[in-house]
């Protein structure tokens, strides 16, 4: 049953760093340096809990969330690609915004700048254990379905549309592209909405899996899934799997951390410590779009 337990666990832990990671290859792969996931994952987040509390509907809380994600991602836009601001200083301030716009929002809605009340949950099947209970949950949530969908779609997009194409063509030569009459700014401006969109979805993955918003839910995921990216050498495919190895250590965290065997310090910075040895060790190898940044 333990195995079953941490599959439950990897299935949500991963799903919101595959579709982080998701959101920030489409934004790089146009040439805009996207420090913002954090942001994105926090505001989908809120918006599906909010948006669930208020329509009871699941359905409803995720597009909740993407949308929030895609009106971040065009503010990102109108700053970074219109008035040609610093991406870098862009993306920093739309998470310091994120963090201290929710707990805002948080106090003026429900009184607590800690944490919403709790979305209303489905009872366990009768006669379930535990470790199916929290399999069925993990499968309840329809980000974790939605994620693999979109990996695969998010592949196609880049390899096979115009879009895509354009999107490429704007990170590797965006003088080039705009010789050819490909409208760069316009084109970064759709790929950084749809990634902002993408990207929050794994904030509603947060928000809908804990039955709740947190403060700060995030916890650093976004960083986490611009490791992915760079990992992932900004192809979908790629950035999702070492999303998914990254939740997978997320996972392993909660596993140990309830047998008490290592102390909770330790477990914390595992994924993080863990991480930025891969990112350092790979980083040499890993080609980014020539005109990102």
């Amino acid at each position: 049953m333990m195995a079953v337990v941490f599959l439950a666990q990897v299935l949500s832990a991963a799903a919101p760093l595959v579709l982080a990671s998701l959101g920030g290859v489409l934004s790089e792969r146009s040439g805009v340096t996207m420090l913002a996931l954090e942001a994105y994952l926090l505001l989908g987040a809120f918006a599906a809990v909010v948006a669930g509390l208020a329509s009871g509907s699941i359905v409803v809380a995720v597009l909740a969330a993407a949308l929030a994600g895609a009106l971040a991602g065009a503010l990102f836009a109108a700053f970074a690609v219109w008035q040609r601001a610093s991406a870098v200083v862009v993306g920093v301030a739309l998470n310091l915004l994120a963090v201290a716009g929710t707990r805002a929002a948080l106090k003026v809605l429900y009184g607590s700048s800690s944490n919403s009340p709790t979305l209303p949950t489905s009872e366990g099947m009768r006669g379930s254990t535990l470790a199916w209970t929290a399999l069925r949950d993990a499968l309840s949530t329809p980000t974790v379905w939605i994620a693999p969908l979109l990996v695969a779609l998010s592949a196609l997009l880049l390899s096979r549309t115009v879009l895509g194409l354009r999107i490429t063509a704007c990170g590797e030569h965006p003088t080039a592209a705009k010789g050819q009459g490909v409208p760069v700014a316009r084109v970064q401006t759709t790929a950084l909405v749809l990634g902002g969109a993408i990207a929050a979805l794994g904030g509603a993955q947060l928000g809908l899996h804990q039955h709740a918003f947190v403060a700060s839910m995030s916890g650093g995921r976004g960083f986490l899934a611009v490791a992915a990216v760079i990992l992932g050498r900004w192809r979908p495919v790629r950035a999702a799997v070492w999303a998914a190895g990254i939740g997978s250590l997320s996972a392993l965290e909660a596993t140990l951390a309830s047998s008490g065997w290592v102390p909770t310090v330790v477990l914390q910075a595992l994924p993080f410590a863990l991480t930025l040895l891969a990112v350092a060790g790979r980083s040499g190898k890993a080609r980014a779009p020539a005109a990102l940044g």
